[in-house]
């Protein structure tokens, strides 16, 4: 699911869910309100961003009072996004991905580590 940075920050919000009900939903006034004080976001620009997300299916809108609810998780929305990232700059290879991010920045011993924790998990799940 691509999402540009206007989505991105409604969903934040929704994700951080402090302005959400107990049913986890928020009226879309309200939630334009939010946004406004947060962003400095226009009410138009914010049912730009709500309309678009539900066309992506990120969020549902039930009636009357056009209540939102986000539907995907934070994970699930920038899963693909890292997918795309990773296919296009660095031709799919993961490879390329960790050199390009580890070549200019120094790292601890505790950070080689965990790397090498997560490469023994993943060694564990293919077997």
């Amino acid at each position: 699911m691509e999402l540009s940075n206007g989505e991105i920050m409604v969903m934040e919000v929704l994700w951080e869910g402090e302005c959400l009900d107990e049913n986890g939903e928020i009226q879309a006034l309200e939630l334009s309100k939010v946004l406004k004080e947060k962003y400095d976001l226009g009410k138009t620009s914010c049912y730009t961003f709500f309309g678009r997300l539900l066309e992506k299916g990120a969020i549902s809108r039930r009636y009357p009072k056009y209540t939102i609810k986000p539907i995907v998780t934070r994970e699930e929305a920038l899963q693909k996004q890292r997918k795309e990232a990773i296919d296009k700059l660095f031709q799919g290879s993961l490879i390329s991905f960790c050199r390009t991010f580890l070549k200019n920045k120094k790292i601890s011993e505790e950070e080689i580590q965990e790397i090498k924790n997560l490469i023994k998990d993943f060694e564990k799940e293919k077997k």
